[in-house]
């Protein structure tokens, strides 16, 4: 007899699994309980990128966004207790629709329809020497090779594999852990005249708050979502009525969503609505023989995370991948054995990512619903400063490693980012860290060095006297001339790392450790904190963009702010001038931070559809990469200008003047350098090219292997021909490249 799967529920992860089994022709059957295979039950759901792709290669995904009707989300606002907006972002990643709707999609794809029984409710599960056996509540017994529950958080199927597993196999009375934090009232409702279109809204308040998103039909989804009193678990958790609905609305009726809605509004428009406490737990074990539990009913997660759908849809796609290798092995059939191997692997590969989301959950609704200080806080500051950042980066961050259908063709598609598997090589995350800490160490050394707090052996002071002299006269100007030059091209591409999104937070970290370093440790400081902060910038393409305000304005900012003020200080040598100048890298960031923070702030205008315009255009501009020319223009011109300073040293001086200036420098001295400038500067510049650019790229997975040694090698001796600097400014454009690149 084929190989057969029964799968338990007519659920967004039965049917989705019903469609990766037809494609490789594995014969199933779907057993669902309802009467119809798309009933009137259940919330809205928001696919995401790892769950559409997987679609996608189903042929669904073109038939699920016309029903979503293109949703797309330009603006998306958090609210205060009284409506009124105080933090901004977009949300490009998700769509959402009824349930109904996407069954109604994955049930329409499906070729062999006869396979989906409706009315069959599950009541049995008994597993057999070489077959399981799945008997209904009208009697009837259908047989496979694997039982696979997609049955919710109340699995018939779950229970029947503890029924049948040994005492101790799984953990005793494991439902009963089952917690519920959270009581909420889904509904859909027709969208009030005040509920702006293409809009979603957080509305944040102490112990409840409220999701809204526009919605296809002219029609708005909503949660309200509140804290319970004390956390319920398993059993104890209640079933509530539409009259203890009644109750919670009638104290939230005046609750103000927007500043011209009130919930009341809201809830008047109803359609549909339902209350139920949201139950999230991932159980420890979801196999056992031939019987596997996915989606809700192994992992059920909070709605506020987006995540339930798409973990089904993927945990389907794995088991596929398993069975279809396990196939080549043995396509006469799969012992109980091998069967155990594919449900096992499933689990492995999932259950931390279910784990994670999880816990995604319960950090989303502790600031949604400011159950502690921290959640206040991280409501309040944190997402409103990370914008659309945040949303993009939490997304990516759990998106990007999902599994898709190994077997079956992706469709091509624009990527603002690819997911880990398109890759040009597996990301080594742990490696990233290490990286990093490194960098502190070599930075922290090198500060050291340049100030005198750190003292080499006699016999390496010694070596280095005699590298930083050089036949240059004490008097001459060059070697100040040549290092602030140097510094400036360093600073541009300092201010279009620190303005970039992905460094919103950490940009301030940056100006305030920049300036305490600059006051206690001098200005030759500047370089080896330039490769800190390079190892430890956002070197994600996700967050790569730089506003277009302040990419325009990097080189007139270094020009006037830092260029002018180290003219006059080299040629006054007064201790007023001098002063100016070293804090005119600190007053460069702070400008173009607050370039970059205007770039990002929405702009007035006077009715929603010129808002809606304005947003289009700040998005588009993040998208088709308007900052490239403004940013390749930076490192174009550090690039050139350095490289000549460098040919001019080496000219007159020879190379390692030109690596290594310094010694007794009158300029040098004046101006507070150390003697060993020159060869600090070499150094925090072969670090901060080679852990930016190849390393870090290598880690992330954006190059391959033999990319990395080739750009490493690169790197190494463009130290040497085009000089530290014209080095640095060439490993930024690479990179830059890449980045830029990746993202189609």
């Amino acid at each position: 007899m084929p190989f057969r799967v029964v799968i338990v529920g007519g659920s967004v992860a039965g049917l989705s699994l019903a469609n990766m089994l037809e494609k490789f022709d594995i014969d199933y059957v779907v057993l669902e309980a309802y009467p119809d295979i798309a009933p009137q039950v259940g919330a809205s759901i928001g696919l995401l990128p790892n769950g559409l792709r997987i679609l996608d290669q189903l042929g669904c995904y073109e038939a699920y966004r016309a029903k979503a009707e293109d949703q797309v989300y330009q603006q998306a606002y958090l609210r205060e207790a009284s409506g009124k907006a105080y933090g901004y972002q977009h949300d490009l990643m998700e769509m959402w629709e009824k349930i109904q709707m996407l069954i109604q999609v994955l049930y329409s794809n499906l070729k062999h329809k006869e396979r989906v029984l409706t009315s069959k409710r599950a009541v049995s599960v008994d597993i057999m020497e070489s077959s399981a056996h799945v008997t209904t509540k009208d009697g009837q017994v259908f047989s496979g090779d694997i039982v696979v529950g997609a049955d919710g958080i109340h699995s018939t199927v779950r229970k029947e594999m503890w029924r049948n597993a040994p005492p101790g196999y799984f953990p005793h009375d494991e439902y009963s852990k089952v917690p519920a934090t959270t009581l909420c009232i889904f509904g859909i409702s027709h969208r009030p005249e005040a509920y702006p279109a293409a809009s979603q809204h957080n509305t944040l308040s102490e112990g409840h708050s409220y999701f809204l998103m526009a919605a296809p039909g002219n029609r708005v989804y909503w949660f309200l979502f509140m804290e319970l009193k004390e956390t319920l678990y398993g059993e104890n958790i209640p079933r509530y009525t539409k009259d203890d609905e009644a109750r919670i609305v009638e104290q939230h009726v005046n609750d103000r969503i927007l500043e011209n809605m009130t919930f009341g509004e809201l809830y008047e428009k109803r359609i549909v609505t339902t209350l139920a406490p949201l139950q999230t737990y991932v159980f420890e074990k979801w196999h056992y023989k031939r019987l596997v539990t996915i989606g809700d009913s192994a992992h059920k997660v909070d709605p506020v995370t987006g995540q339930g759908g798409n973990g089904a849809i993927e945990s389907g796609a794995l088991l596929v991948n398993a069975l279809l290798r396990k196939f080549d092995l043995s396509p006469d059939g799969l012992s109980e054995k091998q069967v155990e191997d594919v449900l096992a692997e499933v689990h492995a590969i999932r259950f931390e990512r279910a784990q994670d989301v999880v816990q995604q959950g319960y950090w989303l609704q502790n600031a949604f619903t400011q159950r502690s200080t921290m959640g206040k806080l991280i409501a309040r500051y944190f997402m409103p400063a990370l914008g659309s950042f945040g949303v993009l980066y939490r997304g990516v961050e759990f998106c990007s490693p999902a599994t898709s259908l190994h077997r079956l063709r992706i469709p091509r598609r624009p990527r603002a980012v690819p997911f880990e598997d398109e890759l040009p090589a597996k990301p080594v995350k742990n490696l990233s860290k290490i990286n990093k800490l490194a960098s502190i160490a070599v930075t922290t050394s090198l500060c050291a060095l340049g100030t005198g707090l750190l003292r080499l052996p006699k016999s390496l002071e010694l070596a280095i006297d005699d590298l930083t002299s050089t036949d240059v006269e004490s008097a001459s100007n060059l070697p100040a001339f040549a290092f602030l030059v140097n510094t400036a091209s360093l600073l541009a591409m300092a201010l279009v790392e620190s303005n970039r999104v992905g460094n919103k937070v950490t940009s301030w970290v940056q100006i305030v450790t920049f300036a305490l370093v600059n006051n206690f440790l001098g200005p030759g400081a500047i370089g080896p904190l330039a490769a800190l902060f390079a190892h430890w910038s956002c070197g994600l393409i996700v967050g790569r963009h730089v506003p277009v305000e302040a990419a325009k304005m990097v080189l007139p900012i270094v020009t006037v702010g830092y260029v002018l003020p180290a003219t006059i200080a080299m040629l006054r040598m007064d201790s007023s001038s001098i002063i100016i100048w070293r804090n005119a890298p600190i007053i460069c960031f702070m400008l173009a931070r607050s370039l970059s923070t205007l770039g990002n702030s929405p702009r007035e205008a006077d009715d929603e559809k010129s808002k809606l315009q304005i947003e289009r255009e700040r998005t588009r501009n993040m998208f088709v990469k308007a900052d490239l020319p403004y940013i390749r223009l930076v490192h174009y011109s550090a690039f050139i200008i350095s490289t000549a300073i460098h040919f001019t040293n080496v000219f007159n001086y020879g190379v390692r003047h030109s690596l290594s200036f310094g010694g007794n420098n009158e300029a040098l001295v004046g101006l507070g350098f150390s003697k060993y400038e020159g060869i600090i500067f070499t150094l925090s510049s072969l670090l901060l090219s080679l852990g930016a650019a190849p390393i870090s790229l290598r880690l992330c997975g954006y190059i391959a292997n033999l990319q990395c040694l080739v750009s490493a090698m690169s790197i190494s001796l463009g130290i040497f021909v085009v000089g530290p600097t014209a080095t640095v400014a060439g490993m930024a454009a690479y990179r830059e490249r890449v980045l830029a690149g990746l993202g189609q």
